[in-house]
């Protein structure tokens, strides 16, 4: 699942910020950062990386060793490269983290002290390969950290055209295609830990998280609509595709809390989130 409208999402990905830098505040101390401080961190589906900046980058210890943003998308590496220019013992590597990983990208990126990812799993078809993937890339005694979309109205938004008799002939295998594989939340937590014990970690923490995520404007609403993946399985034309893309807003804007907007004008929506934390166990002497 690639996000190729890059840099509609990087200037409409505001609530994202404000997300992870809440995550990564009340969450930080499930991480088991090393004594040292010489901690090493992968961070999956990292976007345009102004998030991982914002957000991630200036909670690590100062004497960390080497901080990695990663993404299925070689434009949003690109994005990445240009928001971390001139950072010292920062990389970008374009990354599946969904798909099996070659052997020259695992001797490439080596092993961490950590992995993180924030809003990217939910994309990912083989929740089962990703959880392995991301096991592998992790040092023995090493952690990941992960914050997944369960449910939220921009799925509604983006699936409610799928099965219209105008648009349904246009997104052949949709189902698949948007993945989100936590929607039963009764199911989440239990889903969530399965996976991570068949990938071999230990000391296992699942949390389901009710998060309200503020967009400042209409503006940032529709950037960030736009810079979803669209699902299309064939070519449309410009002016379908603008038709498909204001049915969806018309749809994400029916999902209201109270007041349409708040005091300040920002427009408020809810989403469930599922946190997963799992520690890679040390190699037998």
């Amino acid at each position: 699942m690639s996000f190729v409208n890059a840099e509609a999402y990087s200037e409409g990905n505001n609530c994202t910020k404000i997300f992870t830098k809440v995550l990564m505040n009340e969450f930080s101390q499930w991480i088991n950062w090393r004594a040292d401080r010489r901690d090493s961190v992968l961070d999956v589906g990292s976007g345009p990386g102004n998030t991982v900046r914002e957000s991630i980058y200036p909670l690590l210890p100062p004497n960390f060793t080497r901080l990695v943003l990663s993404d299925i998308s070689p434009q949003m590496v690109e994005l990445q490269r240009k928001e971390f220019s001139g950072f010292k013992r920062v990389s970008c590597e374009v990354l599946d983290i969904g798909s099996k990983i070659s052997d020259e990208m695992k001797k490439k990126l080596s092993t961490f002290d950590h992995v993180t990812s924030f809003f990217c799993l939910m994309w990912v078809a083989d929740q089962q390969r990703a959880m392995d993937n991301i096991y592998s890339l992790l040092k023995p005694g090493g952690d990941c950290f992960l914050a997944i979309v369960a449910d939220t109205p921009v799925l509604d938004a983006l699936i409610s055209v799928c099965e219209k008799p105008q648009w349904k002939n246009c997104f052949a295998g949709w189902r698949d295609f948007y993945a989100f594989p936590y929607l039963k939340l009764d199911e989440a937590k239990e889903k969530g830990l399965k996976l991570l014990k068949e990938a071999g970690f230990i000391e296992m923490r699942a949390e389901l998280r009710q998060q309200m995520f503020n967009i400042a404007s209409d503006w940032e609403k529709e950037n960030f609509l736009r810079a979803m993946p669209d699902g299309l399985s064939r070519d449309i034309s410009e002016e379908e595709r603008e038709m498909i893309f204001r049915e969806r807003v018309s749809v994400f804007d029916a999902f209201n809390i109270g007041e349409y907007r708040d005091n300040c004008g920002r427009i408020e929506k809810p989403a469930t989130l599922l946190i997963l934390y799992g520690k890679k166990g040390h190699l037998e002497a």
